[in-house]
């Protein structure tokens, strides 16, 4: 028992003596935080030397500024501008109020020995910087700067700019600099930071996609009219060495300012061949109707497909104005809605009784019918209806009951009648969902907040559709195809 307990005694004492270290450390030890590492601590000396200098020479405080709208908003971005796979630049932006350009986005570059220059500044005027994107515009691997300049509410500038070549430069002349005083390095001159710009232009929307597929992202500039006369899509890329507005192409007349809704980037319907590329573009009118403009390259022209003789799109809605085009049954081509009206059921109270017929766009300017659709904007879901359904049923609503909305099918009769009973009810339960499985109710979707359940009746009508085809065709409304 003695030799057992000096055994324990002897592993204690070893064991506090290895771990001495750990427990018996100064107790002010125990609270440090964790170091910064080295490449932190020189990226925040680069940006305060920025901050400084510009200080000095403009007699002001330089604001720290973040980019209002876009996947790009933090205060300072890393990024692979040169595509290795590294991120070797760093991001940031600056207000300084006395300067003929007064916004500035400083790039920093990353060195072999982990130090960060100044190697890059985009500068420009305006209230605040909208937008950054970072996309190769030229097809070398080499990623480019595209900046949205917010003059003021409503007014933005588009600007392309290229950083390459600046870069690639500074860091040359860093790079020298250290060899030749051994330490220290000279950061580049001001002057010497300023990128090269390739376009700037005003602009109501725009959209960064390679519309002509030849693997190089273009820039779609959209510019309404203030007229409504002459509103247009204006495609800038890369061709013969140079970057410059390649083609442009007309919009729907009548457009109003500030009309355009929502600008999609997508597919035209190109049975077993290369899908060609188009724009999507949405706006409202000037007699409150909205409009789908669609826009691709066909021959190598850039084309409104849509316009008629009118120079106003076929694509137009009166009704359903909420309805963007949509990838109804995903395939991954946009589909457009052309909304049908329902016969009337005497029910008043519901405004939305419409089907939706579906069609996808080709290169020759075709709408080629996809399905057909009841939406029901009101509940936020949409049914993928059979054919046959066309010009044999009607609806009506039962909203009575608290927490629970209903959506009754009906066929027509021969006569134009209404049958007595429904063929088929949906119900949207917001609370209560105990209730949505009873009777002869089953279920289509659970949501967090909602429960959807269907109810299939022998009306003398058969409706080519059993549960499992119902709950296969409900789907809820996205707020966009994306979604």
């Amino acid at each position: 028992m003695r030799k057992q307990w000096m055994a324990g005694a002897l592993w204690l004492a070893i064991l506090l003596l290895t771990l001495s270290g750990c427990f018996f450390r100064p107790p002010e030890d125990l609270y440090q935080s964790p170091e910064q590492s080295a490449d932190y601590l020189s990226l925040t000396q680069a940006i305060r030397t920025v901050k400084e200098s510009l200080s000095q020479e403009y007699g002001v405080e330089v604001e720290d500024i973040s980019v209002m709208s876009g996947t790009n908003t933090a205060l300072i971005q890393l990024q692979d501008l040169d595509g290795d796979g590294e991120r070797e630049s760093a991001v940031t932006f600056f207000r300084v109020p006395e300067a003929n350009h007064p916004l500035k986005i400083y790039f920093f570059t990353k060195s072999d020995e982990d130090t960060y220059t100044a190697s890059a500044v985009v500068e420009g005027n305006g209230s605040s910087i909208y937008r950054v994107d970072y996309v190769d515009l030229n097809g070398n691997g080499y990623r480019e700067v595209v900046v949205s300049w917010q003059l003021n509410t409503g007014a933005y500038l588009l600007g392309a700019y290229s950083l390459e070549e600046v870069m690639a430069q500074n860091m040359q002349r860093v790079a020298a600099s250290a060899s030749a005083s051994g330490s220290a390095v000279t950061p580049p001159k001001q002057d010497s930071l300023r990128a090269e710009e390739w376009m700037t232009t005003a602009y109501t929307d725009y959209a960064l996609y390679d519309l002509d597929q030849d693997t190089r992202t273009e820039i779609a500039v959209i510019q309404v009219d203030a007229a409504g006369t002459n509103s247009r899509v204006e495609i800038y890329g890369w061709r013969d060495g140079t970057f410059l507005s390649r083609d442009s192409a007309p919009l729907s007349a009548g457009i109003i300012n500030n009309g355009i809704r929502n600008v999609d980037t997508n597919f035209l319907r190109e049975d077993g061949r290369v899908p060609v590329r188009a724009l999507y573009i949405s706006s409202e009118l000037a007699d409150g109707h909205h409009v789908v403009d669609v826009i691709a390259y066909r021959s190598g022209v850039l084309t409104n497909l849509s316009l008629d003789e009118n120079g106003v799109s076929r694509e137009i809605l009166d009704r359903y104005v909420d309805l963007d085009p949509t990838d109804v049954d995903g395939d991954g081509v946009l589909e457009l809605p052309s909304p049908v009206a329902l016969p009337s059921s005497g029910d008043t109270s519901a405004s939305d009784f419409w089907l939706i017929d579906w069609g996808q766009y080709n290169s020759s300017g075709e709408k080629v019918p996809v399905c057909t659709t009841y939406h029901n904007i009101a509940d936020g879901w949409y049914l993928v209806v059979p054919e046959e359904w066309k010009n044999q049923i009607t609806l009506s609503r039962y909203d009575a009951v608290a927490g629970q909305r209903a959506v009754f099918f009906y066929h027509l009769e021969a006569d134009g009648s209404t049958s007595a009973s429904p063929f088929l009810v949906i119900y949207k339960f917001t609370s209560q969902f105990g209730r949505a499985e009873t009777s002869n109710r089953f279920l289509l979707r659970e949501e967090e907040d909602a429960v959807y359940a269907a109810a299939l009746y022998d009306s003398g009508w058969n409706c080519g559709m059993d549960s499992a085809d119902v709950q296969a065709a409900l789907h809820l409304i996205q707020s966009s195809w994306t979604d």
